[in-house]
C-alpha cells in the first residue's frame, strides 16, 4: 500500500514538475508595474527604515585613518572599494539598502541622531568596525520604492501564474477524466497554491 501511494505521489509531483518547468515565466516591466500599483499598501513600511553604505575595517585605528581621508575628500565609493573587508557591498559603494531597527539595531542606535550623507565614528559590531553613511531616512507609513520590493513582486507573480496554471490543469483532468481530485498530493498542491495567491 505504502509502496502504490509513493509511486502515485511520485508520478504527480513528476507530472506537475513537467507542467510548470516547461513554462517560461517572463514577466514585463508593465506587469511589475501594475502590480506594484494595484498593491501599494502591501509595500508600506511598518516602521521607520534607513537607506545607508557603510565600510567594514578591522581595527579602530584602520577606521579612524579611513574616516579622517573621507573628511579630506577621498570618495566614499573608492575607500569602500579599497578598503572595506565586506565582499558583498565593497564593490556596490558599501551599499547597505535599507534597514530598520530590528534589522541592525546596534547600527541603527549609533546613526540614530548621524545627520544625512555625514560619516559615523566607528561603529563595532562582531563583524569589525563600520562607518555608515546614512543616505535616506523614511518614516513609517512611507511606501517603499519599486526596486525595493521588485524581488516580491516577481515572486508573487510567480505563485499566480502557478496557481492558474494548476486551476488550468485540474479543470482539464476534471473535463477529459472521469474523476474527481482526491489525490492528496495534488488536493494539497492545489490549496496551497490558492491560499498563498489569496494571502499576495
Amino acid at each position: 500500500m505504502l509502496l502504490e501511494q509513493t509511486r502515485r505521489d511520485l508520478l504527480v509531483a513528476a507530472l506537475l514538475d513537467d507542467e510548470f518547468s516547461s513554462e517560461k515565466l517572463d514577466f514585463s516591466e508593465d506587469d511589475i508595474l501594475r502590480y506594484y500599483d494595484v498593491h501599494q499598501d502591501r509595500f508600506q513600511r511598518a516602521i521607520p527604515e534607513v537607506k545607508a553604505r557603510h565600510i567594514l575595517l578591522s581595527s579602530q585605528r584602520e577606521a579612524n585613518a579611513r574616516r579622517q581621508a573621507l573628511q579630506r575628500g577621498e570618495k566614499f565609493t573608492d575607500v569602500a572599494h579599497e578598503h572595506s573587508l565586506d565582499v558583498d557591498t565593497r564593490y556596490q559603494s558599501g551599499d547597505l539598502g535599507y534597514f530598520s531597527e530590528v534589522d541592525e539595531p546596534s547600527l541603527w542606535a549609533a546613526t540614530r541622531e548621524l545627520p544625512l550623507n555625514r560619516v559615523s565614528k566607528s561603529i563595532r559590531t562582531e563583524y569589525g568596525y563600520h562607518l555608515i553613511q546614512i543616505l535616506e531616512r523614511q518614516e513609517a507609513g512611507t511606501i517603499r520604492n519599486l526596486e525595493q520590493v521588485r524581488a516580491d513582486i516577481i515572486e508573487a507573480l510567480v505563485r499566480e501564474r502557478h496557481k492558474a496554471k494548476l486551476d488550468q490543469l485540474v479543470e482539464q483532468l476534471k473535463n477529459t477524466s472521469d474523476w474527481a481530485v482526491k489525490n492528496p498530493v495534488l488536493q494539497t498542491a492545489h490549496s496551497a497554491a490558492d491560499s498563498q495567491a489569496t494571502a499576495m
